[in-house]
Parts: structure tokens; sequence; C-alpha cells
């Protein structure tokens, strides 16, 4: 069972004198080499502080802290099963507070703490060395004529970069309440393509983050696929474009993949079978797509459409991948999803594969599913 300390046990940093050391960046959680998880909070003296641990607001585990001396608070969570990156509620005298010593991400529509917590499966993934040369991570700017705004992209750019040489694009899309930032600060994308690229398991490429939250009303289902509509114009009209020109990348829909994670997924599968003459690639991570189609009630379904279309033509798509957790909450579905494509005859693509891992809906199962899609890319 997972055991809390507070800070009368909790080990505490201090000067020569015994009193506490000012915080430092990033100092305000810290795992111990025992797996213990140590936490700071600069708080008032008389406050009452609490940390909260988990992605899922449900089941939280929240600890309390106390003041060790002038205001600085601590405590300590030993016996923890959570794995990968989870987010942390820091509450003083009740309110969300955020730790400004702690890492940020943006999760859940909201900019929050978190912590890395050790994936077996995953850690030598994501660990950057330090005896290979790694990419760059940087954000663009640019005018979109489908938004009638300036946007930004992430971009990741392979190692050895140089704009002499053509490489191919992944255009990867992140989960709902996310943002562009998310495959790099909360998956460490970049630090596993490095790998994956070192190690030769994969080609080298670009990848393309957008910020890809497009529903103007959630519960409005009649708008659902129309918003993706604008996501769709904004990728094909106004990104492709202008990455293809600022990197000079390989052309061709054989050069071009897509795809994303739960809703990213949904999105890259509804624009990815809709453009087969853009993208010749496509990668649905932990995402059940065929409920998606039944918001749009009254409509025309566009994913069966475009799933029958390249059942029919399984010459259009090289690479199929899909991926779920078997402890995911959409797993359920999956059979019959599998029904419907084997019927439709898309699993007869002589690139299709489909992963189950057993993971709920995290970023273990999104880390996998990219570890074992992009070696499938951009082979000649």
């Amino acid at each position: 069972m997972p055991t809390t300390t507070t800070a009368s046990s909790a080990p505490q940093s201090t000067d020569g004198q015994g009193h506490p050391v000012f915080m430092q960046p990033c100092t305000a959680v810290k795992l111990s080499d025992n797996g213990d998880i140590l936490f700071k909070m600069k708080a008032n003296e008389d406050a009452s502080v609490t940390v909260s641990i988990g992605n899922n607001h449900n089941s939280q585990i929240t600890i309390p802290m106390q003041n060790l001396h002038n205001g600085i608070f601590e405590a300590s969570f030993s016996g923890c099963t959570l794995t990968g990156p989870q987010k942390l509620v820091f509450r003083v005298n009740g309110q969300e507070t955020l730790n400004p010593f702690a890492p940020l991400w943006f999760h859940a529509n909201s900019l929050s703490n978190y912590i890395e917590l050790p994936d077996p499966e995953t850690d030598t993934l994501i660990a950057p060395r330090k005896d290979i040369p790694h990419g760059a991570v940087t954000h663009e700017f640019y005018y979109s004529r489908t938004y009638q705004e300036f946007m930004s992209s992430t971009v990741y750019t392979p190692p050895g970069f140089k704009n002499g040489k053509e490489y191919p694009v992944l255009y990867l899309f992140h989960e709902v309440a996310e943002n562009k930032t998310a495959w790099t600060d909360a998956s460490r994308m970049n630090y596993l393509l490095d790998n994956l690229i070192a190690d030769g398991k994969c080609e080298p490429l670009i990848v393309v983050e957008n910020d890809c939250t497009v529903m103007l009303d959630y519960h409005d289902r009649p708008d659902w696929f129309e918003n993706y509509s604008q996501l769709e114009h904004f990728l094909i009209q106004d990104c492709v474009p202008f990455i293809e020109d600022k990197y000079h990348t390989k052309t061709g829909k054989w050069s071009r993949a897509i795809a994303g994670i739960g809703l990213g997924a949904v999105q890259a599968g509804y624009i990815g079978m809709r453009n087969t003459d853009i993208f010749g690639n496509i990668g649905l991570f932990t995402a059940f797509w065929i409920s998606a189609a039944f918001h749009a009630e009254g409509k025309e379904d566009p994913f069966y459409t475009a799933a029958e279309y390249i059942g029919r033509h399984p010459e259009v798509i090289k690479v199929f991948f899909r991926s779920e957790g078997d402890l995911d909450i959409h797993f359920k579905g999956i059979e019959a999803e599998n029904n419907l494509l084997s019927e439709l005859g898309i699993d007869k693509i002589p690139g299709y594969l489909f992963k189950v891992y057993h993971q709920t809906h995290n970023w273990g199962s999104y880390r996998r599913s990219l570890r074992d899609f992009v070696p499938l890319l951009f082979h000649e």
C-alpha cells in the first residue's frame, strides 16, 4: 500500500546552520533512489497545504504537507504504482496553486504541475542519451487563411537536419484538452525519435504538431464534422504548404504521414482517410473512431464512407496502424470496430497493423504507439 510521510520525517535541504535552503527551479518534486516522491511548496506559515497526484481526477491520491521552517512545506509519498507523466495539484488553503519550482505541462485544458514516474518499458526510449546527436524543437509562426490569424506549429527536426536534404513529414495530433506542446513536453517525443534514429530503427523525419481542439461547441453534435473540416482545411491549405516550403521536405503522399492520440486520432483518421491523395500513411493511437461517427446524426457518416473507399482501394494507403490499451475505457468497442474494418477489407492492407498494450488511456500507451508506428514509415 502507498504510504505518505509529512515533513517531520521527510528528508530536508538545509544550509550549514541547519536552516532550509530556499527552493531552486524544478526542485519542488524529486524522485528518490528508493522510489519515494519528495514534495516541497512555499506558502504562508499558517497555511494548509496538500498535493494530489494522478491524471484521473476521480482517483487522485492527496497527501498533506507540513511546514518545516519559514513556510517551506514538505511531504513524501512511498509505494506509488503510477507510471509515466502524472499530474500534480498543489492546494494552499483548498485553492489549486501552481508550484513555480515544479515542472509544468498543459493538461486537461489548463497549465498544471506534473512529475515523470518510472516506466521500465519506455524509460530507455525517452531518456536523452549523451552519446548520440540530438534533433531540435522549434516553434513556427505563419498566417492561416483558414482561421484569418497567425498560427503556431511545433516542429521537430532530426539530428543533422540541413535545409539541403529532404525529409519525410509526420503530422502528429494531440489528445483532447491538450495542445501542440503535448508530444514534446509530456511524451518527450523528441528524445524517443532521437534514440530510434540513432539505433537505426526509423528513418530520419520531421514531425509537426498543431493546436487541434477546434470544436466550436463540444456538445453541438451536428457541428462535430463541420469543425473537423475546418481543421482539415487549415492542415492541407495552410500548414502543409508552409512546412514543405520552409523545410524543403520530400513531397508526395508516400512521404507524408498523419497520426494522433484519442480525439486527435479521430481527427487524423477523418483527415487522412478523406485525403488519400495527400497522406499515404495513417496512425490511430488509442482511438475508437467509430463512436465519433455516431455524433453526426442525420448526416452522411464520413468515417464509414472513407473507410469503405480505402477497403475497395487498399493500394492508396501504405501503412494503416491502430492501437488500443486493454485497460482503456474505449477497449470494449474495439471488437465491433475490428469486425467492421475486416468487413470493409482494411485489414487486408499490406501495411495494416493493430497493437494492444496493457495500458489505460495514458501516455504509456501513446509512447508505445509512436515507438511501434514510426519504424513502419517512409521506406523506399
